[in-house]
């Protein structure tokens, strides 16, 4: 695989680090590390999970989106919102107010991920019917966990789910209809998603897999909701005139998707939360869950609804959806455009290419010495794992020292039983 340069949705405000090295611990795929009381960065390993943001209590590490300003370079202006973004707003003012609201801000018209989930589980139950020498197959709906696959699991590549996200697809029906009902050129459009998490701002800036990028930003729905917040007082009556999809808001949820998809035949899982996801590709590695069909990965805890980007907590968030569920009178968009553009291939993907995260050298021989190095000075560490070092493990200490990134001094406790032995030495030459 050529070296890529690959976008980040966050930064490093190193001024405001203090060294405490709790990112460099909760890291999955160890793309953090502590040198010199700062911390640094691997962007070939960072997944976008968003994990070190939450952890960092300093601003050390913040997200970064897109601006509400940029919508403002396109004549027409579509807003497509996350299924998380219903469980945001209080009864009191309504999700049919919380989409209203957003045209205030300078869309001319807003679409919902909800619109087409129903739809795309009948997709996604034929391609797992049609796909049945693969097992189990993995939801691609989180970037995070694609990413994942690709650092970490890279033999796991196949058994994603190769159809483009519901977004996107939406994404590409909206510039196509606007086109034709607008005479408007595609560069004119702007289709700007109002997303949960910082892994879905990446797969806006740097999509994975897909043909063409249809999309021309991400905006956090925390941003989105801070204008409509203030603006909110003009709709005193709970609007009716927008069409709600609760069924599809559903899939914000976890667990939710694989319900749907299971049609009593097929054997569905959902997990959430990045380290759970690991342990579950790990029991996929092993062959230990080829029983199952379809397995959706979630890295946010409760699925969408608990997305760094957002402002509700995740469990108070998903009762809300749960509400319109339950209440709400279901709303069907159904349009055979989909279907079709499934079955010609549209929704296809190209296959993803793993992440080359740990390449010693390119000469095999000088490779396995180096490996051999790893070993011997990872015998000499201390397999404590404290960080301390501000490396994430003992290994990756050993490993970085070998790569000339680190020193076995900076090992805490070698360094300090090193001393102590130095004074024990030296009181006993004072007392003979």
């Amino acid at each position: 695989m050529k070296n890529r340069t690959y976008f980040h949705a966050l930064k490093l405000i190193t001024e405001n680090c203090t060294g405490c090295t709790k990112c460099v611990r909760i890291c999955p795929t160890e793309a953090l590390r502590v040198r010199d009381g700062k911390i640094i960065f691997d962007a070939n390993r960072c997944i976008d999970c968003g994990k070190c943001i939450t952890a960092c209590n300093f601003n050390a590490i913040v997200p970064v989106t897109d601006n509400l300003k940029e919508i403002e370079k396109f004549k027409y202006r579509l807003a497509i919102l996350s299924t998380s973004y219903a469980g945001q707003f209080p009864q009191s003012i309504g999700y049919a107010n919380a989409k209203k609201a957003i045209l205030k801000l300078g869309f001319d018209d807003v679409a919902e991920e909800s619109m087409i989930t129903m739809q795309i589980h009948k997709l996604i139950r034929d391609y797992i019917y049609t796909n049945n020498d693969i097992r189990p197959i993995l939801s691609s709906n989180c970037p995070a966990v694609v990413r994942l696959i690709q650092v970490r699991f890279p033999d796991l590549l196949p058994h994603i789910l190769h159809i483009e996200a519901p977004m996107s697809i939406l994404a590409t029906f909206y510039r196509d209809k606007i086109c034709r009902e607008t005479g408007l050129s595609e560069d004119e459009i702007g289709i700007f998603l109002i997303v949960p998490c910082v892994a879905q701002v990446t797969a806006v800036h740097q999509p994975e897999g897909t043909y063409k990028n249809y999309l021309d930003g991400a905006i956090a729905i925390s941003e989105i909701y801070s204008h409509i917040i203030n603006d909110i007082r003009d709709f005193n009556e709970q609007d009716t005139s927008y069409e709600l999809y609760p069924k599809g808001l559903s899939w914000a949820i976890s667990g939710m998707q694989a319900e749907d998809i299971n049609d009593g035949v097929l054997k569905t899982m959902a997990v959430t939360g990045i380290h759970n996801v690991i342990e579950i590709l790990l029991k996929i590695e092993n062959q230990q869950l080829e029983r199952y069909d379809f397995i959706v990965l979630n890295n946010c805890v409760n699925g969408c609804v608990g997305g760094i980007l957002n402002v509700e907590n995740p469990f108070v968030a998903a009762a809300r959806i749960r509400d319109y569920l339950r209440k709400s009178q279901p709303c069907n968009f159904y349009n055979e455009t989909f279907e079709k553009m499934y079955h010609h291939g549209d929704f296809n993907v190209i296959p993803l290419e793993p992440r080359s995260i740990m390449t010693l050298d390119k000469d095999i021989k000088v490779a396995l010495e180096m490996m051999k190095k790893i070993d011997e000075i990872d015998k000499k560490l201390p397999g404590l794992d404290c960080s301390a070092c501000g490396s994430p493990t003992c290994r990756t200490l050993a490993e970085d020292i070998v790569v000339n990134k680190a020193d076995i001094s900076d090992c805490v406790v070698l360094s300090r039983n090193k001393k102590k032995c130095s004074c024990h030495k030296q009181q006993n030459k004072e007392e003979v």
